[in-house]
């Protein structure tokens, strides 16, 4: 091929072009996939018809949560009216007490601290008349021994995972499996932490979530990101 005998004589392309994808933050890499991956779960909820609502665990600076909202407006005018109305669940506060199987260097309280009213005004003007609820709280004063069905959702459409550590991920799980249906995409921002443990992180939650819960069956759909994982439901008949 010509281009590959002109790149073999011209090695300055291919250091050229290093040099420009390592100029990339990799927090803006990851960024741009997962966006991707937003864009990919609401087409494919879409054109399989699965009507529900988007929930979002970790909505941190809103980044995820904004275009979500963005990509149904334009989804919808390819399918229609959707109905979704889209929550997120935060604490802005960062992770609280973390217990010794949540410990992780990076996992630290001010990274993770944020501007509460700047971002939900920032939601607010991004939602362009969309349904959107945000909860405060830890997930553990919010979640155990209850449902998302007590804030108005009956079934879920995408779920986004991205609250990081086992005991928030669980509690998240537990806390929407009432509102699972067939085609509900889940989707795990940090899936493959934790050095693989397979004790720890948000892989060690959803394999404890399947074993409790024999009626589902989860179908891994597409990888995304720096590890982030996606997997599509259905109930075991």
């Amino acid at each position: 091929m010509k281009i590959i005998d002109f790149i073999k004589k011209n090695l300055f392309i291919q250091n050229f072009f290093a040099s420009l994808i390592s100029l990339i933050h990799p927090y803006l890499d990851f960024t741009y996939s997962k966006y991707q991956a937003i864009k990919k779960a609401f087409y494919i909820t879409a054109h399989d018809n699965v009507l529900g609502d988007y929930v979002e665990f970790g909505v941190f600076t809103g980044s995820s949560f904004n275009f979500a909202m963005k990509i149904n407006k334009k989804i919808e005018r390819i399918f229609g009216d959707s109905g979704t109305s889209f929550f997120g669940f935060d604490s802005f506060s960062g992770f609280g007490k973390l217990n010794n199987e949540d410990h992780h260097p990076i996992f630290k309280d001010n990274l993770f601290e944020v501007n509460k009213k700047k971002i939900i005004k920032n939601i607010e003007k991004n939602s362009k008349g969309q349904n959107f609820k945000i909860v405060e709280g830890f997930f553990e004063d919010i979640m155990p021994n209850k449902s998302i069905n007590e804030f108005g959702v009956n079934k879920l459409r995408i779920i986004l995972i991205d609250c990081d550590t086992k005991k928030a991920a669980k509690l998240a799980l537990d806390f929407i499996k009432n509102s699972i249906q067939d085609g509900t995409i889940i989707m795990f921002d940090d899936y493959v932490f934790y050095k693989g443990r397979y004790d720890k992180g948000e892989y060690s939650a959803f394999e404890e979530f399947k074993k409790e819960n024999k009626k589902f069956f989860f179908r891994r759909i597409f990888d995304y990101g720096y590890g982030s994982k996606a997997f599509i439901a259905c109930l075991n008949k």
